[in-house]
């Protein structure tokens, strides 16, 4: 069945000069005003207001970068993307083409891959700079009408009669004149053109000797041919003037197509990937043939009218059909068809035909019920009558006023006037029902009775009824679908739009022999069948292009098919196809009137509502298409809708997905939802890298404010670090300016007692080593480290000095250990000295009877100088009864202070035990003071220790 698509349905003219599919599976229309896109229910059309150099377009090709270049009358490079109309006003390439004199009139893609305008010249098309090259070498004669074939790998332009060959150079004149349309197939050319004005237009078959040409045949066409293409059966279409026709190799004859709508004037054909195929005309717009578009029979196959309001099917096989203009058809199985004219035709139209099995017609119309037999007979005037139906002796038909009962045998009839008609049904019990404007009624006894047990019937507009499968009745409705009554004394059960109906106007029913039941609504035609346990299933029978459920007037089904009555004729469709429709293909067109040519959006804050259009593409799974979408990171919520838009508002910043599907009355959803990422970029002063540089210009704030902070806090510690340094230093000098006049108090007291004992040699040699420990004091006064060798010397002197005061009464012994060298190892100044003092001065001083001894020795503890200071004196508890009653020893408690000072000021701890010795042989044993001082090196020498 071809789908007629004019003006009337959007196309911009019904002047059609070519037909394109995209690598979409959009197509495309070039006529006289423009170009047009179609995806199955709308155009899409581009003319002069959207950019076009030129109103008339020949041809449209798609180029592998998707730009859309468009042959118009005025030669001008144009060509469309995402869109937009680019020419060489708005486009480099363009204007190079121009200035090129390209004249460029058919694209296509030669032995190398790349895409070639070929008119004048051949441009090749690169994906980058320069983006056109031209064969300079190659200049057509006749740019009017180009056309590309391959053969062994070589490409081919045929131009005006010339065929030249791109990659030889070989060119060939053809002694036919103007080639208007050719095909080759392989191993033989085949070519029509316009010769000789006295000589009717040809189609010649050539063949190739080597690279030349010889013509092997001529064939006669009946009209001028416009384009030559394969016919899949072996063979060859040919669109011409006077229709399809059809090229047999076998016979060699041209012959009409019967496929095709006979005598249409067709000057392009086009198979779409899916199988459809699509006519176009020079005057009579688009015929678009489904690949699964059935059989019509209409005017061209012998009606009188196309619009078919009644079908049925006799038991023999035949179809008999009414129209609206008081025809009867019956079409036997051969396709002959038998016309029957009601005695008043017009304004008639035939609302039902039945057939009795005996070759009896029955047909109801607006003036009256007529029999047809051999000939026409009105049984009952001045009665529209809406339904009827034979029974074994009678026939029943429903009318305006009432029920009309005609008797086969006797032929008489009876009229009960019991009110308005519209749908009568004979249930498995043989009661009669029967349903008008206000709902149903059956006939008990003779006498019709009110079927009301639901309030659901009670102004209910009955417009179809037949006995249902297992007993019982289906009415349907004009508003709430389809009923189901089992008996009259059960309520009804509803099917409707929510049960999976196509519609709830209901407007004819069939029952087939498979108990299959047929519905036609106004959303189409649905499949029903009741389960075992009484439930029914519901499926949607797919309508071809062109046909809505609007359109279908009556059905009946038998033996696999399906004859439909239509206002376009009678369609006969393969009922058991129950493959649905593949879903349509679906593309994302617009945002916010923008083109979108990839799958992330990304908007201003600003730009917070948003419209989106698309487009659902389906050439036979009927209209309208529904969509649903869902937009993550939204509300959540999956919404359908009819329409092309969708419109957000108040987007927040963030990333959002958008999922789309879109599905066909006649398919399943797509499988596989359109994705598209959304982004709305916050404020510019909410924008991460803003946040981020803000926050690092904060953190560096911080961190300076807090490095002031630390700066500041550790100045005033050094600051009072300094201070403390300085009160440490003050206390230290001030200490050891105790310790040097208890010295001097010593010695002169020494000095004294020599001069005292006129010993004025010893005094003098006492005065000599005096003067020398005086001037090692001064010398080193400022420090307050020494070497440990300087220190020896310093406390050798001293013990020199105590020695000759105390004439030799002990012995001195200093021990250091091997691994120390004096010179590298630093100790505090004068901090062994007072400690010596006392063991001279309270310990060994006091001796009787045995000589003194005085032990200084220095060894290393880990980290540490130990230095011990050990004498064999008196001791300390016989050392107090010797001390004068007023004086107070100020060496020991000047030392300790000596001792806190240094920890304190250098962070160290010198530790310092005074043992004493136990007794021997009933004598004191003497005292032992240990120094553990930590290891303070002259120089830096960090192996030191472990040497």
């Amino acid at each position: 069945m071809a789908r007629h698509v004019t003006m009337a349905d959007g196309l911009p003219s019904n002047v059609v000069y070519d037909v394109y599919e995209d690598s979409k599976g959009f197509m495309w229309f070039c006529t006289d005003q423009g170009i047009s896109r179609y995806d199955g229910s709308a155009f899409l059309n581009y003319s002069i207001k959207e950019g076009i150099p030129d109103m008339e377009v020949f041809r449209i090709r798609e180029d592998k970068q998707h730009r859309y270049w468009l042959v118009c009358y005025n030669r001008k490079a144009c060509y469309l993307k995402y869109g937009k109309i680019y020419t060489s006003e708005n486009d480099p390439l363009c204007r190079k083409i121009d200035a090129e004199s390209l004249y460029y009139d058919e694209l296509f893609t030669d032995r190398e891959g790349n895409d070639c305008l070929v008119g004048k010249k051949i441009g090749i098309l690169c994906p980058g700079f320069p983006y056109l090259r031209v064969l300079q070498n190659i200049e057509l004669s006749s740019p009017e009408r180009v056309k590309h074939f391959r053969r062994n790998g070589e490409d081919y332009i045929v131009a005006g009669n010339d065929v030249f060959n791109i990659q030889t150079g070989f060119n060939q004149k053809l002694p036919v004149g103007y080639i208007d349309a050719l095909f080759f197939d392989g191993h033989t050319l085949f070519a029509s053109g316009f010769g000789h004005p006295d000589r009717r237009q040809e189609l010649d078959q050539w063949y190739f000797v080597g690279d030349s040409l010889q013509r092997l045949k001529t064939h006669r066409v009946p009209g001028r041919i416009y384009q030559i293409g394969p016919s899949g059966k072996g063979g060859m279409l040919l669109c011409t003037a006077r229709g399809m026709q059809i090229y047999d190799s076998l016979s060699g004859k041209i012959v009409p197509d019967t496929a095709f709508p006979r005598g249409l004037p067709t000057n392009c054909m086009r198979t779409d990937h899916e199988g459809n195929r699509w006519l176009s005309t020079l005057n009579d717009g688009i015929y678009f043939i489904p690949a699964n578009g059935g059989r019509l029979i209409d005017r061209r196959s012998g009606l009188v009218r196309n619009n078919i309001l009644s079908i049925a099917l006799s038991r023999g096989g035949n179809i008999i059909a009414g129209d609206d203009f008081g025809h009867v058809y019956r079409i036997k199985k051969d396709n002959t068809i038998q016309v029957h004219t009601l005695t008043t035709p017009q304004n008639n139209r035939v609302l039902f035909v039945r057939d009795n099995g005996h070759e009896l017609l029955m047909a109801g119309s607006d003036v009256g019920l007529y029999t047809i037999h051999n000939d026409v007979s009105c049984i009952r005037r001045q009665a529209s009558m809406k339904a009827g139906f034979f029974s074994e002796r009678f026939f029943y038909a429903g009318c305006i006023f009432g029920l009309v009962v005609y008797d086969n045998r006797t032929r008489k009839t009876r009229c009960d006037h019991i009110g308005r008609i519209t749908a009568l049904a004979l249930d498995n019990n043989q009661i009669l029902w029967a349903g008008g404007i206000n709902g149903l009624r059956y006939f008990k006894n003779g006498q019709p009775v009110k079927y009301d047990p639901d309030s659901l019937l009670t102004d209910c507009f009955i417009t179809c009824m037949v006995p249902a499968p297992g007993g019982g009745i289906l009415a349907g409705s004009s508003t709430r679908g389809l009923l189901f009554i089992k008996d009259y004394g059960l309520p009804p059960v509803q099917l409707d739009r929510h049960h999976g109906l196509a519609g709830n106007s209901c407007k004819r029913l069939f029952v087939a022999e498979n108990s299959c039941i047929w519905l036609s609504s106004d959303g189409g035609i649905d499949r029903i069948r009741q389960t075992t346990d009484g439930h029914f299933t519901v499926k949607p029978f797919p309508l071809p292009p062109g046909i809505a459920g609007k359109q279908i007037n009556d059905l009946a089904e038998s033996g696999g098919r399906l004859y439909l009555a239509t206002d376009q004729g009678i369609l006969i469709l393969n009922s058991q196809d129950t493959l649905q429709s593949k879903p349509p293909r679906l593309y994302l067109e617009t945002a916010n009137g923008r083109a979108i040519n990839g799958q992330t959006l990304r908007f201003s804050n600003k730009e917070q509502n948003l419209q989106l259009s698309y487009t659902g593409l389906s050439y036979t799974g009927g209209t309208p298409l529904q969509y649903k979408y869902l937009l993550m990171g939204g509300t959540g919520d999956t919404l359908y809708t009819y329409a092309q838009t969708i419109d957000f508002s108040a987007l927040g910043p963030g990333d959002y997905k958008l999922l789309l599907w879109c599905r066909s009355p006649g398919s399943e959803w797509t499988a596989k939802p359109l994705q598209l990422s959304i982004t709305i970029l916050p404020p510019l002063w909410r924008h991460p890298a803003l946040v981020g540089a803000f926050i690092l210009l904060l953190g560096a704030i911080v961190a300076m404010v807090f490095r002031f902070r630390i700066n500041r806090v550790k100045k005033r510690a050094a600051q009072e670090a300094r201070k403390q340094q300085q009160l440490a230093e003050l206390e230290l000098n001030a200490l050891r300016a105790q310790i040097n006049p208890h010295f001097i108090f010593n010695a002169l007291n020494a000095i004294q007692f020599y001069y005292s004992q006129h010993d004025e040699i010893t005094a003098n040699d006492y005065m000599t080593s005096f003067a020398h420990f005086i001037r090692l004091t001064l010398a080193h006064s400022q420090a307050h480290w020494l070497p440990l060798n300087e220190e020896i010397a310093m406390l050798q002197t001293y013990l020199e000095l105590e020695q000759v005061r105390f004439r030799q009464l002990f012995t001195v012994t200093f021990d250091i250990a091997s691994n120390i060298s004096a010179e590298q190892i630093a100790i505090p100044a004068m901090l062994i000295q007072p400690y010596v003092e006392n063991a001279v001065n309270h310990g060994l001083r006091y001796l009787k009877g045995r000589e003194g001894k005085l032990t200084l020795s220095f060894t290393l503890k880990k980290d540490n100088l130990c230095c011990i200071i050990d004498d064999n004196g008196i001791g300390r508890k016989q050392a107090v009864s010797y001390r004068q009653p007023q004086h107070t020893s100020m060496g020991m408690k000047i030392t300790h202070q000596r001792i806190e000072t240094i920890n304190r000021m250098y962070g160290i701890t010198v530790q310092v035990e005074i043992t004493d010795k136990p007794d021997t042989g009933g004598e004191p044993g003497g005292t032992q003071v240990s120094l553990l001082i930590p290891l303070k090196l002259t120089t830096h020498d960090p192996d030191y220790v472990n040497r």
